[in-house]
């Protein structure tokens, strides 16, 4: 005589294994599963980051383009370092190295 594998009580009760069958399907199966929750929490996290890295940028940009307009120092300061602008009778070299 084969020997039957014993069935526990529990799994015998509808009531136990249906709501044990639903959780299951909705943490696992489901389009929007525990996997793709965290994911997007995960991605939401970093925008929000983000958000704030370029909130200060902005912040900073401001700063300098109320202080190019503003102040003539730094504007002729902006202008000889970013377009090599020169006084007359002034030499400028350019030293660019190689990274």
């Amino acid at each position: 005589m084969k020997k039957r594998v014993p069935i526990p009580r529990w799994l015998k009760n509808k009531y136990v294994v249906t709501p044990v069958a639903f959780f299951v399907w909705m943490l696992f199966f489901n389009d929007v599963d525990l996997f793709f929750i965290y994911s997007s929490h995960r991605e939401l996290k970093d925008m929000k980051e983000q958000v704030d890295y370029f909130k200060t940028e902005n912040e900073k940009t401001r700063e300098a383009l109320h202080d190019l307009t503003t102040n003539e120092q730094t504007l002729e300061k902006f202008a000889r370092e970013q377009y090599y602008m020169k006084r007359p009778n002034e030499d400028l070299y350019v030293i660019k190295f190689e990274e």
